[in-house]
């Protein structure tokens, strides 16, 4: 087994497998190390909701790049699709944010005067176009470039992809440590073996805080658990992805709705409880009252890191080491994951950085928000 590697990535979820694809399709020699089965932690836990206008309501440079990273997945959707043979299941038909009262009303249409790509649509045509939600409805704010892809097809189709360039990816390898050499390189300790890289890249979640502190990095992180749950109904006909308050409902396309989510911080057990999943339906219940009959499919929950301020530490170890960190994403991991993958692979590169994303996402950033 070959043991030196240019880049050693820690954590093969979609934003490991996004970075391990963008650089071997630049022939870098890329090792990706996984505790438990490629995309199996929080990926293969979200809705794969594309939500940057849903989202993100600030017109800063975290809108900005999330609103790169969903334009990606177009091109994505055909680069992977041949490469892999892997569709990502991308579904273009926008999504409703809705208005539940008047208050609510006036603030999305507020939007629309700052985000030119959107649309207020009143309750009569957002009802005529899906008459299965609520009459109570006010209306709701149309966002036509919100779709939502799959994301275990996203992660499989990058980790296939970058295996074809060249990359190794090695399932249930955890690393323990990771140690400087005397000629500057990174030991990445495993059970199976120790791996020689000259780039480390930490992309492993909420467990990247491990590193952190084993690194004496001054970074916070913490689990926010995401419990969700999949229905199928012949009552219920929705052809856009529906937000409201935080929750969503996804139309997945083979007749399951997917519905979404939770938010429990610190709380590190993955099952779901029947408090957290009974919250959602009653969430639901008075935006489209059909979800009351309709057969539950399945319940599940993940883990999703959140860091100080809620955003995405993406960026170079603080003391110039070659040590990177792609980690924090929360609720926008499978949006934000193909523009993390280019920006820690032009890291690497050196090439020409976004001023406004180095500073947005540093790990010495000043943080101007609380936790979320």
């Amino acid at each position: 087994m070959k043991k030196h590697f240019d880049v050693g990535i820690i954590g093969g979820g979609i934003i490991g497998q996004s970075i391990a694809y963008h650089l071997a399709k630049e022939g870098v020699s890329v090792l990706v190390l996984e505790s438990h089965k490629i995309g199996t932690g929080a990926t293969s836990a979200a809705a794969g909701m594309l939500g940057a206008n849903s989202e993100l309501e600030n017109n800063d440079a975290f809108f900005q790049f999330a609103k790169e990273s969903q334009r990606s997945y177009h091109i994505l959707r055909d680069e992977l699709s041949e490469l892999s043979n892997i569709n990502i299941q991308l579904v273009d038909n926008g999504m409703y944010k809705l208005a539940m009262t008047e208050t609510e009303a006036e603030s999305l249409k507020a939007v629309v005067k700052k985000h030119e790509t959107v649309e207020w649509h009143p309750k009569e045509v957002v009802l005529e176009r899906e008459p299965t939600l609520s009459s109570l409805i006010k209306g709701a704010l149309y966002i036509p470039e919100d779709g939502h892809v799959s994301p275990t097809h996203v992660c499989a189709a990058f980790s296939k992809s970058a295996s074809l360039l060249g990359a190794t990816i090695l399932e249930h390898t955890p690393v323990h440590s990771i140690t400087k050499t005397a000629t500057n390189e990174y030991e990445l300790s495993t059970p199976v073996t120790d791996f020689i890289c000259n780039h480390v890249v930490v992309a492993n979640g909420v467990w990247s805080g491990y590193f952190f502190k084993q690194l004496g990095i001054n970074a916070g992180m913490k689990p926010v658990k995401g419990e969700c749950l999949s229905v199928k109904s012949n009552e219920i006909n929705l052809e856009r992805t529906i937000f409201y308050d935080h929750c969503y409902i996804v139309p997945k396309g083979d007749g399951r709705f997917v519905i979404g989510a939770t938010m429990v911080e610190d709380d590190w057990n993955i099952v779901p409880t029947i408090g957290g999943i009974q919250s959602l339906i009653d969430k639901i219940k008075p935006i489209m009252p059909s979800i009351s009959s309709a057969q539950l499919i399945d319940t599940w929950a993940g883990l999703r890191p959140q860091s100080d301020d809620g955003r995405p530490y993406i960026g170079q170890h603080p003391e110039g080491e070659k040590i990177y960190f792609a980690t924090g994403h929360y609720r926008n991991g499978i949006l934000l994951a193909p523009r993390t993958g280019m920006m820690v692979r032009d890291l690497i590169l050196n090439k020409q950085q976004n001023e406004d994303y180095m500073n947005a996402f540093s790990l010495t950033r000043k943080h101007a928000q609380t936790m979320r």
